[in-house]
């Protein structure tokens, strides 16, 4: 037997009315009803009835993707994934970004998606596990699929393979014959930039080598520059910069330009991302490969898939990791061995002293 909106109703206490406002999301409900109905949910395992729930409207032709600033290439690159996939697919697409990836934000934008007939949206902005289940549960009714949320979080979720990369990253600086690193991580709400930096760390721990010091970065070149010129300000010595982003790389290679620090002689400096322009950067920068459009692709796959599925039986979250690949260019190319001239030196010695006064 269907469970249906007055069952759930019925075990909540509350009007259907009501139990329609939670699983569409509604601002207008209680804390402490929306809990109360979403307790009823889960407790008769309802599920939501898309055909009733689109009586009132045509049926969504739009797949959602709230998304942080495309100014950010990632965040541009997977857009035009979901964009591409979704027309291949025969889907619109509706977009909204989120300059501050607060919860009370990224509920706004979904409302705002919602609006436009869109019943399966995609998440690429940085949440943590228990937002992550707040907005799976504050919108039953929608195919949620994420980006950044940590690993064994309840939901779908496609991202690249931070921690391969990145261990990737520390090993191949080991080998060219680099010891002290400088991390410039990306933000501590980001769950892949808190990956890559403890896949950084854990590797660094292993080679016996030394992490001088960890800066946090926006993913924008501008603090790649600020955590280099705050080290130089510190002086700490480092053989090898370990980046969170390319753009931030760019910020760093710009900085050490700037101190008349060499790389790849003095300094090794090695990205993420794999961003088309990294390999025309001065020198071209080693990097660690993830496709971003692939994701977004993903991402459509994945949400068509779930709406396909039929309402009766159980989904498992699918959780997909999209391989990475190590680029290496010349900015992480072994130190240059400091060599000197021993016969000239000695002959330009002689010289000087046959020109000192006796």
């Amino acid at each position: 037997m269907n469970v249906t909106f007055k069952d759930v109703a019925k075990l909540a206490g509350v009007s259907t009315q009501t139990v329609s406002r939670v699983t569409n999301g509604s601002d207008s409900v209680a804390e402490s009803t929306r809990i109360k109905v979403n307790k009823a949910i889960k407790q008769l395992g309802y599920v939501p009835n898309k055909g009733a729930q689109m009586l009132s409207r045509a049926k969504s032709t739009n797949i959602g993707l709230v998304t942080l600033d495309m100014a950010l290439h990632g965040a541009a690159l997977i857009a035009n994934g979901v964009r591409r996939k979704a027309h291949e697919l025969n889907f619109g697409t509706a977009f909204s970004v989120v300059s501050e990836p607060r919860l009370s934000s990224i509920q706004g934008a979904m409302r705002e998606l919602i609006a436009q007939q869109v019943d399966c949206i995609i998440l690429n902005v940085p949440l943590s596990k228990d937002d992550a289940v707040v907005l799976a549960e504050q919108f039953p009714s929608l195919h949620l699929i994420f980006i950044d949320v940590p690993d064994g979080t309840p939901v779908h979720f496609v991202h690249g393979e931070h921690a391969i990369g990145a261990s990737e990253v520390v090993k191949h600086l080991v080998e060219t014959g680099r010891s002290q690193f400088l991390l410039v991580a990306g933000p501590e709400a980001s769950t892949a930039a808190n990956i890559r930096r403890q896949s950084w760390l854990a590797e660094i721990d292993v080679s016996e080598t030394k992490a001088v010091d960890c800066y946090r970065g926006d993913w924008q070149a501008q603090s790649g520059y600020l955590a280099i010129s705050q080290a130089i300000g510190k002086q700490q010595s480092f053989d090898a910069v370990v980046v969170a982003s390319d753009q931030m790389a760019l910020g760093v290679l710009r900085a050490l330009d700037e101190f008349n620090i060499k790389v790849p002689d003095q300094v090794a400096v090695v990205g993420f991302d794999g961003i088309t322009d990294s390999a025309y950067f001065n020198p071209p920068l080693t990097t660690v490969k993830q496709d971003f459009t692939v994701i977004g692709e993903q991402c459509v796959i994945q949400a068509v898939d779930l709406k396909n599925h039929p309402s009766n039986t159980p989904i498992q979250f699918k959780q997909t990791r999209i391989p990475v690949e190590l680029i290496v260019r010349k900015s992480s190319q072994p130190k240059t061995k400091q060599t000197y001239d021993k016969k000239g030196i000695q002959e330009l010695l002689k010289q000087i002293e046959l020109r000192l006064p006796e």
